[in-house]
């Protein structure tokens, strides 16, 4: 589980010592940097829903701009909040939502280096009831978004705090060069005029001219919106995000990797099994299907 505050902490925040405290932030979505951002307001009334419910929040506004970070990096950058008290968090999705900054106004991190070495850890006993608490998260997010083309940077917030940045690379998108609305092709002009000599000299009417040929609009097939409008659990969505980056997995790895149970994981999987969204590979382990990936993308998109 990420760690970013590395300094020994003696009393433990406040956040611990109450049973219902509400976790708070803003979310600002730019989908330009020319125009004003979009401004969200989040309010969880325990540190469990935010660590559930936040990092899927992030991860399907990002997508619908057309963003590529995986659902593990933002879940383990979300938990490590846990180390500024969650004080004053702002997350900001920009470029297309592949990159995300998550700030807070907590402590900040002394010694950023160590932040990023396995085993450097100030979790709190306390803390360990919502994180696993043993350094393990940063590194792991490190890894997991250079191994996808991307980057992680820590730098102290303008007062206090800490800003994680957090970049991938986007998708490269063909450039489709305009086309006339009657989507004719186009026929050069001395072609049409060879055309209507061999028209004339066989006696045809070469008055009439050439039609230009139309292409064919391919329409793509109707989609059974009923397929991808199942009201999921927040926990069966992540199931699927997860699985979209592992590409196959067991009941355990899901398990482990998402806190939950292993009876729970097993069930989960099953239920999606059914609704074909997973199907089991020749290794017995579970893979996303492409009705699988298809309801990830409407889910998306219909945020």
């Amino acid at each position: 589980m990420p760690d970013l505050n590395i300094e020994n902490i003696s009393d433990e925040p406040s956040v611990y010592n109450k049973t219902d405290l509400p976790v708070c932030g803003r979310i600002a979505v730019y989908d330009n940097m020319r125009s004003i951002p979009r401004v969200i307001d989040f309010r969880h009334n325990t540190v469990k829903t935010f660590i559930d419910e936040v990092p899927q929040k992030i991860y399907a506004l990002s997508h619908e701009l057309g963003g590529r970070m995986p659902y593990t990096i933002l879940k383990e950058v979300v938990e490590n909040l846990i180390h500024a008290d969650f004080k004053d968090i702002i997350i900001t999705i920009l470029d297309n939502g592949n990159n995300i900054i998550i700030s807070d106004q907590g402590p900040g991190i002394p010694d950023k280096e160590k932040a990023f070495l396995p085993g450097y850890t100030s979790a709190t006993s306390s803390m360990k009831k919502y994180i696993r608490g043993v350094g393990s998260g940063l590194p792991i997010v490190r890894e997991t978004i250079v191994f996808s083309g991307g980057s992680v940077d820590i730098d102290s917030n303008i007062k206090k705090g800490t800003v994680v940045s957090l970049k991938i690379v986007g998708e490269k998108r063909t450039s489709v060069r305009p086309q006339d609305k009657s989507n004719s092709i186009s026929i050069p002009e001395e072609h049409l005029k060879n055309v209507a000599a061999s028209l004339a000299a066989s006696g045809e009417n070469a008055v009439s001219s050439v039609e230009p040929v139309m292409a064919t609009e391919k329409k793509p097939p109707a989609q059974a919106v009923e397929e991808y409008s199942i009201k999921l659990s927040i926990r069966q969505k992540k199931i699927l995000s997860l699985m979209l980056e592992l590409e196959e997995s067991g009941p355990a790895k899901i398990a482990k990797e998402l806190d939950f149970s292993l009876s729970t994981s097993y069930r989960e999987l099953i239920f999606l099994e059914k609704l074909k969204f997973l199907a089991v590979a020749a290794s017995g382990k579970r893979i996303l299907t492409p009705k699988g990936k298809k309801y990830l993308e409407y889910y998306s998109n219909s945020f």
